[in-house]
């Protein structure tokens, strides 16, 4: 009798217990039900909306500015998104390259369309390649991206037998990429029978009327006003240094007749290029009160000098660039 007391005890604190958890579980198997109706009720919904809209076909936007790409879309209420941005030679840059899905596909309205815009060519920058060999200049050119297009020969009072005379286009310009660049070759010094014309840039008149004189070459003199070299030099010639020329051609050259200030003075520039198995370009620029001013811009061998008679006015600032790096800057008053 008394162990049955204790077995009805137990279930009387047992029931209420058992009792709560069937309740939990009644509410969650509900929630659980009612979770899953609305799953459904949405995904249904969903569908109905989607399964409502017309189908339209995707219209060709390659090669198109973005405005008209997103006037074309907009017509058919699709959408446009961005890509991503490529590269491209024949593709104007701001225009689409290429689109996913595809011209004349068949898609719902409201798609979204993925497209690839053009930066259009990939520009690079051409290397000075003038006072290296072949094989280095080729190199070059080809890391660079760029193409080598012919290789031809000449004469030169500059540059020794075998080494890169000239070369089009010019070093640092801006080209596209796959561009050709000729490159000229040098034979050495010319035979007595060739004449090449000397770089007079710089130099005192007298010094090419003298050459010109002994190679039976006319001359034509053009002064200029406005140029930044000093009075009675030469600033430009044409034929370039290296060029070869006949008996009873013209050279001209120009020379600088710059009004001659009070207060003018002269600077003398001593540069000797870094010694190296490449030759180096180098420029030299000089800022004064009449503004910036290029004073030399040519390629030159490893360890040779630079020495001019640079003039300005009040306080100026001279700067020498070497292969596009800035390696020395000095006020001189």
């Amino acid at each position: 009798m008394p162990q049955d007391n204790e077995q009805n005890f137990e279930d009387f604190f047992n029931k209420p217990h058992k009792s709560r958890v069937k309740k939990w579980v009644v509410v969650l198997l509900v929630l659980a039900f009612f979770a899953a109706l609305i799953l459904v009720s949405i995904d249904w919904v969903a569908g109905a909306l989607v399964h409502s809209r017309k189908e339209v076909s995707v219209p060709d936007l390659t090669k198109k500015p973005v405005s008209q790409a997103i006037s074309l879309l907009a017509a058919q209420n699709l959408a446009l998104k961005q890509a991503g941005v490529e590269f491209a030679q024949n593709v104007p840059p701001g225009s689409v390259l290429r689109q996913i899905p595809s011209a004349g596909s068949t898609v719902r309205e409201g798609r979204v369309i993925r497209v690839w815009i053009s930066e259009g060519d990939e520009m690079v920058f051409v290397p000075n390649i003038v006072g290296t060999d072949l094989r280095s200049a080729q190199l070059a050119v080809r890391q660079a991206g760029l193409v080598v297009e012919k290789v031809e020969n000449a004469y030169s009072l500059t540059y020794d037998k075998g080494l890169i005379v000239a070369q089009t286009p010019n070093a640092d310009s801006m080209v596209q990429k796959g561009d050709k660049v000729s490159l000229t070759i040098s034979d050495g010094q010319p035979p007595a029978s060739v004449v090449l014309v000397p770089n007079f840039k710089s130099k005192k008149l007298a010094e090419a009327t003298l050459w010109a004189s002994a190679q039976n070459v006319d001359l034509i003199i053009k002064e200029d006003p406005n140029s930044p070299f000093r009075n009675g030099t030469i600033a430009s010639q044409r034929p370039a240094a290296d060029s070869q020329i006949a008996p009873g051609v013209s050279l001209e050259l120009t020379v600088s007749r710059r009004p001659i200030s009070e207060d003018e003075k002269t600077y003398h520039l001593h540069y000797e290029v870094p010694q190296g198995k490449n030759t180096s370009h180098v420029r030299v620029v000089l800022e004064d009160e009449t503004g910036e001013n290029e004073i030399l811009n040519e390629t030159k061998q490893p360890g040779s000098k630079v020495d001019l008679e640079v003039p300005y006015a009040g306080q100026a600032t001279l700067r020498i660039f070497t292969d596009g790096v800035l390696v020395r800057e000095r006020e001189i008053l």
